[in-house]
């Protein structure tokens, strides 16, 4: 069978098929956990139908932390998505089809330029995790892999429109095939690409202000033994940002990542950090974590601070006797 022939023909409708069914899977599971989380509410559909509204709606609350950087992936996923589907080429391949769809496609110049413009985005979206010595320790194979797909399909139809490989015959007698086959694999790893809730271990106090002012209820902790547990659902998740937003140490990331299994997990939620609770000295109760216990102690140095809240509130006459006057 020729590559060329399948790769265009039987290929690109498997992965099609694929990608069709798996986002129509993932919209039905969104919705679902969005309906149970929804219960014990007053009224179940005036606290459903904004949550579908603000998952549509792409407004990060983290944007004020790190401006440019949010414009930066404004601008990738709009060209991301606007080329693929506005390209001239494209456009006429769909006209060919059995469907015999048409639709005005882009100026040349325009689909050019956006393209380079992702390309360079995307360039710096790796130098940028290489190099930062915050980032670098967090990053993942998956973070750069995720990008390199993204990406490849344009380097490849750049150069397959302006046939600047033409020196390396064997790139550019495959470059065709190479840029199809770059493509099918990026629309199968956008089926399956999260955005998820992260946690970094290092800065996070476990203080729970994520979980405070998640709108979905996506992030959740509980305290149990001598842990508090963070847990997560990544279908009830929109994406909003607001706990990246919201963390006072900066350790909430949002990051994608690509996972077969998170696709079948639906009811379930993933434990994503756990942290050492802090005993009072006086009634051995659990009343605050042991990273948030530390930081105040860097600022801050009396015996009162060992002390859970309820024996302050007992043991604040003994605090007025040792402050007052005799």
């Amino acid at each position: 069978m020729d590559l060329d022939a399948f790769a265009e023909g039987a290929l690109f409708w498997i992965v099609s098929l694929v990608f069709l069914v798996a986002v129509s899977a993932r919209l039905v599971f969104f919705i679902l956990k969005i309906i149970m989380s929804s219960r014990g509410k007053e009224s179940r559909w005036a606290y459903a139908l904004p949550i579908y509204g603000r998952f549509l709606l792409p407004f990060h609350k983290g944007v004020p932390k790190k401006p440019l950087y949010a414009a930066l992936r404004y601008v990738f996923h709009i060209c991301l998505l606007a080329v693929p589907i506005w390209l001239a080429g494209h456009v006429s391949l769909w006209e060919m089809s059995r469907f015999e769809w048409s639709w005005r496609s882009l100026p040349s110049p325009w689909a050019d330029g956006m393209t380079l413009v992702l390309l360079f985005i995307a360039a710096y979206f790796i130098v940028r995790r290489l190099v930062s010595s915050r980032l670098r320790p967090e990053s993942s194979p998956w973070d750069f892999l995720v990008i390199i797909v993204a990406g490849l399909p344009f380097l490849t139809g750049y150069f397959l429109t302006h046939g600047t490989l033409e020196p390396i015959p064997l790139l550019a007698d495959n470059m065709r095939l190479i840029h199809v086959l770059s493509g099918q694999a990026m629309i199968l790893m956008a089926a399956f690409l999260f955005c998820r809730t992260r946690l970094n271990p290092k800065t996070c106090t476990g203080c729970a202000s994520c979980e405070l002012s998640c709108p979905t209820g996506t992030l959740e902790s509980r305290d149990q033994g001598t842990l508090r547990i963070f847990s997560y659902s990544h279908y009830q998740c929109i994406c909003c940002g607001a706990c990246v937003h919201t963390c006072p140490e900066d350790a909430a990331r949002l990051r994608h990542e690509v996972s077969f299994r998170q696709f079948f997990q639906v009811i379930p939620k993933q434990e994503i950090r756990s942290v050492d609770m802090k005993a009072c000295r006086k009634c051995g109760a659990l009343f605050v974590p042991e990273p948030l216990f530390d930081k105040i102690g860097r600022s801050f140095k009396d015996d009162y601070l060992f002390l859970c809240p309820n024996c302050r509130k007992t043991n604040v006459g003994e605090v007025y006797r040792k402050v007052a006057p005799r």
